[in-house]
């Protein structure tokens, strides 16, 4: 399973610990993972997430990764609510030396708690580059229902990407989305959340891997306005000029500019920075 979803067209790999593994197998889980990672790690042809479990379960997860030899891109961790957590998770994976010197912590917003700390967590590690979206922990954390539109979680969301970005981390990475077989929900989610200031998408079936590529990448005709955009700007100010109006009609000045030069900066990094993991 592991190998395969290797193949697929995601642009990172999360080998689950946590919510798809029941108490009883963790220890046959950790294994598994260590095992493989040993056995592949070296040739991946993609970044290897690995989720761990939260507490004392997510440290002991660590150490068996740590103890094992085995080398990841980073390590996703749920319900995260406190800076010392992750403080000791770093402390963990430092110990490793120069071989785990490189592996991000990504904490998981689940909990209105962990909301309310997002400084904290950025603040706790070096490692911390970024910040996952768990929806469905958060929801039942707050005592709300779950709709269709997702309104019960846009506040949630919006302040998780306006704080990544004044803390200076990568765009955030969405909640995964249930409804497998819903691919027009699943793209308008995408379309919503990339509005908001999210970069990626975690995906539970390859199916939905396209859509949330095709809904975070840039598009070639997002690319080509943002060119003529940029063009045209340095074209009026050449001239004196400021503000102008594009044959399309929309109305340019100095942000929207800034917002094109953004798109073309994301260019050299296509396709490998798609969104979906």
């Amino acid at each position: 399973m592991f190998t395969k979803a290797m193949a697929g067209a995601a642009d990172a790999v999360i080998l689950d610990l946590e919510d798809a593994v029941p108490p009883a197998g963790k220890p046959v889980a950790r294994a598994a993972v260590a095992d493989w990672l040993l056995a592949n790690a070296d040739d991946a042809a993609k970044p290897v997430f690995v989720r761990i479990n939260d507490g004392e379960l997510g440290l002991e997860d660590v150490e068996a990764l740590v103890a094992s030899g085995a080398a990841f891109a980073g390590l996703l961790v749920p319900k995260a609510e406190t800076g010392g957590a992750i403080r000791c998770l770093g402390v963990s994976l430092d110990a490793a030396g120069p071989r785990l010197a490189d592996v991000a912590l990504q904490p998981i917003i689940e909990s209105v708690a962990g909301l309310y700390a997002l400084a904290e967590l950025a603040a706790a590690s070096r490692r911390v580059g970024r910040f996952s979206f768990g929806a469905g922990d958060f929801v039942a954390d707050l005592g709300g229902v779950a709709t269709p539109e997702r309104t019960e979680t846009l506040i949630a969301r919006a302040e998780i990407a306006m704080r990544s970005r004044l803390l200076g981390l990568a765009p955030p990475v969405a909640h995964v989305f249930a409804p497998i077989a819903d691919l027009t929900a699943l793209r308008r989610a995408c379309v919503e959340d990339r509005a908001l200031g999210f970069g990626a998408r975690s995906c539970i079936h390859p199916s939905q891997v396209e859509v949330v590529n095709a809904s975070f990448g840039i598009s070639e005709a997002e690319l080509r306005k943002a060119r003529e955009i940029v063009a045209r700007s340095a074209s009026n100010q050449a001239g004196g000029a400021g503000a102008f109006q594009m044959p399309d009609g929309t109305f340019v000045d100095e942000a929207v500019v800034r917002q094109a030069r953004a798109i073309l900066a994301q260019a050299p990094n296509l396709p490998g920075a798609k969104g979906s993991r």
